[in-house]
């Protein structure tokens, strides 16, 4: 399903791609009189022929990419000296012999509205379909990365009913006795007095005990103190480093103590 809608998307930019590169920039081209130009100054007008389809690409490809990696400066100072450059372009005047425009004056300004018609609709035609383009792509990312982290808490949850397959832990919450399989623990969290057991798809427990205590409940080996705040299960863990541990299914990274750096060896 994912190559597909990929193989659809790029098919569909393609299309794109060339409707406006075939389709609609020589349309636009052919409203203007452009071959009174080109009988008369035919390098200027395929020079900037080459300068709108370079627009085109920098607005489609260019900027969206440098705003994707964050670089938004570089991408603003790339629209901008475009801009400028077609100002300059803009002010050429093409001028034509008295005998080919005799009812015409000498100088033909509709060029200076073409250059800027033709730089508009191909700076902004590429600008929005870049961006939507990229968009896309991110969303895609995003879905594929949350399907990930969906397989691997579906993953480790199996492997946490295995690691500790049918144990449970009992403490004190609200006055009455708890029980809590320990596959559903997140973390264990100090809260002054109290530890707080975070749990998979169910409510936090809170239980006046102290966490030395309840880690003295917990079977050796399979939960570790990773700082005077924190207990975790072994098979969470995801990544650790030298200050923190990611967990699974845990979005914010846990910190690990300096006094409990050996815990974690």
């Amino acid at each position: 399903m994912k190559a597909n809608g990929r193989k659809i998307r790029t098919r569909l930019e393609t299309w794109v791609d060339l409707g406006v590169c075939l389709g609609v920039i020589p349309c636009l081209v052919s409203l203007f009189p452009v071959g009174e130009w080109i009988l008369w100054q035919a390098w200027e007008v395929i020079l900037y022929l080459i300068w709108t389809y370079l627009c085109w690409y920098l607005g489609r490809h260019a900027v969206p990419a440098l705003f994707a990696s964050g670089k938004r400066w570089s991408a603003v100072a790339v629209v901008f000296l475009a801009t400028v450059l077609t100002y300059l372009m803009s002010l050429k005047q093409v001028s034509f012999p008295r005998e080919m425009i005799a009812d015409r004056p000498p100088r033909l300004y509709m060029y200076q509205q073409a250059v800027w018609v033709l730089y508009i609709a191909a700076m902004g035609a590429g600008l929005a379909t870049g961006i939507l383009a990229r968009k896309i792509r991110r969303l895609e990312s995003e879905r594929d990365e949350a399907a990930e982290q969906r397989a691997v808490q579906t993953a480790v949850e199996a492997l946490a009913a295995h690691a500790v397959a049918g144990e449970t832990v009992t403490v004190k919450a609200d006055y009455k006795d708890v029980t809590i399989p320990l596959a559903a623990i997140q973390y264990i969290e100090a809260r002054n007095n109290y530890a707080c057991l975070h749990l998979d798809h169910q409510e936090d427990v809170v239980s006046q005990i102290t966490m030395k205590a309840l880690l003295e409940m917990l079977p050796e080996g399979k939960f570790v103190r990773i700082h005077r705040s924190y207990i975790v299960p072994v098979h969470r863990i995801e990544r650790k480093k030298a200050t923190s541990v990611k967990l699974v299914g845990v979005d914010t990274p846990l910190p690990v103590g300096r006094a409990h750096k050996e815990n974690l060896k």
